[in-house]
Order: structure tokens, then C-alpha cells, then sequence
């Protein structure tokens, strides 16, 4: 045996352990809460899980993330305001149309059939929509963007009605988020819109209140939408993201150590829901027509030729120039 070899290699490792566990000394013993209204099974929930994880390994255990899925500390315009206040929330996983309620801006990322696939929004969000909305989100909503989560394309579920066509959505009542992009989307199709709150959409359509909903597939599986809708559409009508944010006054007493740990785990987070957003859609899908869903390809031209009225409504909300900014940084 090489005992010099041995013994330089019980050093390094023991020197290795020391300086590990001096970086962990650096940081201050702190809780952080970051709530979400996602499912527990959702790739937003397993994102969060692993966020937590890495920020707790990454300070030696001296920072711990709890996560609160599923709406546990209220719905998310609940969440987020916690947040904006400092209240018992200090990261939270907001939607693009509940944060257009302080920037007014962000009503841009609601108009319809702005991105053709993944790899295009990817990009967009990377060179141009995380580095855009930071100064505004900091300044009018007292929180810090840290990444943006997928939360994926958006499609058209009914009972009973098969949707090909534009057309056929005419008349259908169909439940929408208060969203101004999508509101304006359903509106140009004609649908009769109706705003129900996400916690009451699951017993509105088992009651028959609507005959329709739009959700990525992640959510119509997660949520169970396929109990009560037997048809989906792939319309892909809008690309769904959400943001990472954290309470500006929390980050920023944070150590410049601490802000390059949460950062990072912030992105990874995002690429993690990447994976599984656009990784898991083609076995969801096959999952769904397993469970006895209808499962049709659209005519999106049909779509896309009715969209002017809600592209004229959505820039009105957002600015005529902000919203020609983003669609000109989408390569």
C-alpha cells in the first residue's frame, strides 16, 4: 500500500470537509417559506421540492426552504400579496396575468400564439422576458424575479363537444382565468367566457356550470379534469409561464454568498421544469387517452386568422410598444 498516497488523500478529503463546512458556517440560520397553488404531483411542486433541497445542501443545512403546495397558505393572488407585504410568504410561483395586476406590462405575455414550440419560448425567456421584467417587478411589486417556470401549452378540454376548428368554439361556455390575454383570446373565438376561481373549476364542469376549460396537459392529468371532460383539443393557444419570485427586502438582507446560492437554485429549479413540462407532454397525453379522452390535432391557421381583435385589446392593456418589443424578440 502507498501510505503517502493514503495519507495525502485522507488530507485532502478532511481539508475538503473543513472548508465545506467553514463555507456552510458563513451562512445565518434562516427559514424561508415558498408557497405555490400547483398540485402536489406537479412539476411546479417538484421544482420547489428541489429547490429547497439544493438551498439546504448548499449552506450546510443552515438555510431551510419550506415549500406549501396546492393552495395550503390561500390561492395564489393570496400568495403573491403575502408576499409583496412580507407576509408568511416570502418565495412564491406567480402567474404572468395575477403579476399584470401591478405591472401593467406583463399583459403582453397573455397574447395568443406567440410561440410555434418550446425551444422558442425557452429562448425568448431567457434573452429577453427575465431580463425585461425585473426593474418593474422590483420596483411595483416589491419582489425579485429569479427564474421562470414552465407551466406549458395551454389546450381546450370539453364534454361531449369535439373542437377542430375556431369555429366550433362558438357559443360553448368555457371557463377562463382572469386573464386579459386569454379573456381577449375566447372572446375573438366568440366562446361564452365565463371567469370561475381555479378552486371551484373542478365541481363547475362535474355540475355542468361549463362545458369547456384551457389548461396545459400537466394540469388537466394533476387535476383530474378527464373525471369530467371527455374531449382535448391541442389547440395550443397560449404558452403558460410562471415566475420564481422572492420578497425584495428578504433578498436583499441577504448575504451577496446566500443571493448566488438561491440564484442558482432558482435556475436549476426552472430548467427542472422544463425537462419535465415539455419531457412528460407526449406520455400525459397518451396517459389522458388512456383515461378515455378524445384527443384532436386543430386547425391553427383558423385560430390565428380571429386573433386580431384580442392582439388590439391586449396591447391597449400592455402598451402598443411593449407588446411589439416582445413579439420583435422572438426569434
Amino acid at each position: 500500500m502507498n501510505f503517502k498516497k493514503a495519507s495525502l488523500s485522507v488530507l485532502f478529503v478532511a481539508t475538503a470537509s473543513l472548508c465545506a463546512n467553514a463555507y456552510a458556517a458563513d451562512f445565518e440560520e434562516m427559514t424561508l417559506s415558498l408557497a405555490h397553488s400547483a398540485a402536489t404531483s406537479h412539476a411546479h411542486n417538484q421544482a420547489a421540492l428541489a429547490f429547497a433541497k439544493e438551498v439546504g445542501e448548499a449552506t450546510g443545512g443552515k438555510v431551510k426552504v419550506n415549500v406549501y403546495p396546492a393552495s395550503e397558505l390561500g390561492d395564489q393572488p393570496s400568495l403573491i400579496d403575502q408576499c409583496v407585504n412580507g407576509g408568511d410568504v416570502d418565495i412564491v410561483i406567480a402567474s404572468q396575468s395575477n403579476m399584470a395586476q401591478y405591472v401593467p406590462k406583463l399583459n403582453a405575455l397573455s397574447a395568443p400564439f406567440l410561440f410555434k414550440d418550446y425551444a422558442q419560448a425557452h429562448k425568448t425567456i431567457d434573452d429577453y422576458i427575465l431580463p425585461w421584467m425585473q426593474e418593474d417587478v422590483k420596483e411595483n411589486m416589491n419582489l425579485v424575479p429569479l427564474s421562470v417556470f414552465d407551466y406549458g401549452f395551454r389546450h381546450v378540454t370539453t364534454k361531449d363537444i369535439v373542437v377542430t376548428k375556431a369555429s366550433d368554439l362558438k357559443g360553448v361556455k368555457i371557463r377562463v382565468p382572469g386573464s386579459a390575454g386569454l379573456l381577449a383570446t375566447f372572446d375573438a373565438l366568440a366562446a361564452n367566457t365565463q371567469t370561475i376561481a381555479y378552486s371551484e373549476l373542478y365541481q363547475s364542469l362535474k355540475q355542468g356550470v361549463v362545458d369547456a376549460e384551457e389548461n396545459p396537459v400537466a394540469t388537466i392529468l394533476a387535476d383530474s379534469y378527464f373525471e369530467c371532460q371527455n374531449q382535448l383539443a391541442l389547440t395550443g393557444h397560449f404558452f403558460d409561464m410562471q415566475a420564481l419570485l422572492i420578497n425584495k427586502d428578504k433578498y436583499e438582507e441577504m448575504s451577496d454568498e446566500l443571493k448566488a446560492v438561491i440564484n442558482k437554485a432558482a435556475i436549476n429549479a426552472q430548467n427542472l421544469t422544463r425537462t419535465l413540462i415539455e419531457g412528460q407532454e407526449a406520455d400525459i397525453i397518451a396517459e389522458l387517452k388512456a383515461k378515455g379522452m378524445n384527443v384532436t390535432e386543430v386547425d391553427k391557421k383558423s385560430f390565428v386568422d380571429m386573433m386580431t381583435p384580442a392582439y388590439e385589446k391586449i396591447a391597449k392593456l400592455c402598451g402598443e410598444e411593449e407588446l411589439k418589443n416582445l413579439r420583435d424578440a422572438i426569434k
